[in-house]
């Protein structure tokens, strides 16, 4: 059976013959291509689509959301003006950083021709021209498929479709019905990005589509610090004294020994603040001994001078005693005999 479909145009129209098995075979194409966007992650719903300008109703928005086809309406695609300037359309995650595996796009139909060398980037700014990796470039000769899977594999912010070519190289035209960013938030992966990458991989970064490390894997307790980039396996085995496939465990016949050195660290420095306690209550006795000499010294001298002074005291005391004795001793002796010889005299 053969199918016609005269598509409407101004000035000339062409007639497509499809036989069943044709239509088949779109079926399927299509359907492919839908189960593969849906078997992976969308995430075009988290974040914003901005563009160079807008021509009437067909805003950036309108890309990232239903329906997925390349029928054009103001109202589904997004529609740039008709300017001699570059055209852009940019899609900003909300985010953060993503690793982006591919990005569908659906232009708008029977109008590749404005499609023709446009660029497809993936920036962490939105610096204009585009600063950041050239994912795809239209190559020539030839005009592009209107619907296109294209393959990234790459860390960024931003998503950007850029065109300075368009139709006659002088009016680049963006006219996108459904773009769809494939791929999952930085250090998540699995079919709906619910996995956490593994802690053995580098920066916690692996590929959203089967958990494998990209930047490679942490080789710390590897030995000969190799590991499986994929997996994170050691597959050459474990450094001393670690086991396991990723040697993040103690090996039971060292564990023991790792306890007894834990103990001895511990008693070292148990050891040490005990040291130091001792050494400070010396400092602190030999500094008060020191500020008590003066004082007791001052003390002594003190005493000293009170001694010396009484017995100066006392010697001048017995001094003045012996002195008044002899002078009493002298004047009765004298008067005795002077007595004595009067009494003579007169008898």
């Amino acid at each position: 059976m053969i199918y016609k479909r005269i598509i409407n145009c101004y000035g000339t129209c062409w007639v497509y013959e499809l036989t069943t098995a044709d239509m088949l075979l779109l079926l399927f194409s299509h359907t492919a291509l839908l189960l593969r966007v849906v078997a992976q992650h969308n995430l075009t719903p988290f974040g914003t689509a901005t563009q160079s300008s807008t021509y009437k109703g067909g805003i950036p928005q309108n890309a990232i959301k239903p329906p997925v086809s390349n029928v054009f309406s103001y109202g589904n695609c997004s529609h740039t003006g008709n300017t001699r300037t570059p055209a852009w359309w940019m899609f900003q995650f909300s985010i953060g950083t993503v690793y982006i595996t591919d990005i569908t796009i659906y232009y708008r139909e029977r109008w590749s021709k404005r499609m023709d060398g446009f660029k497809l980037y993936v920036t962490n700014t939105s610096v204009i021209p585009p600063a950041g990796y050239l994912c795809y470039e239209d190559p020539d000769p030839g005009l592009p498929n209107i619907t296109q899977t294209i393959s990234c594999n790459k860390l960024g912010r931003y998503v950007i479709y850029y065109d300075t070519t368009g139709e006659d190289g002088t009016q680049p035209i963006i006219e996108l019905c459904y773009v769809a960013i494939i791929g999952c938030q930085k250090g998540f992966w699995g079919s709906n990005c619910e996995k956490v990458c593994s802690e053995y991989c580098t920066e916690r970064h692996c590929y959203p589509g089967n958990g494998s490390c990209i930047f490679g894997c942490k080789t710390d307790y590897c030995l000969n610090d190799y590991c499986n980039k994929f997996t994170g396996i050691c597959t050459d085995g474990c450094k001393e004294r670690r086991t396991g496939d990723f040697c993040n465990k103690l090996s039971i016949n060292t564990a023991g020994s790792d306890d007894d050195e834990v103990t001895t660290r511990i008693g070292i420095v148990i050891g040490g603040i005990l040291l130091g306690i001792l050494i400070t209550v010396f400092v602190c006795f030999v500094i008060k001994k020191n500020r008590q000499l003066p004082k007791e010294q001052s003390k002594y001298n003190v005493s000293k001078k009170t001694q010396s002074h009484d017995q100066h005291h006392y010697d001048d005391v017995g001094m003045e005693n012996v002195s008044s004795y002899q002078d009493l001793r002298r004047d009765t002796g004298a008067n005795e005999y002077d007595q004595i010889n009067e009494t003579y005299v007169n008898q």
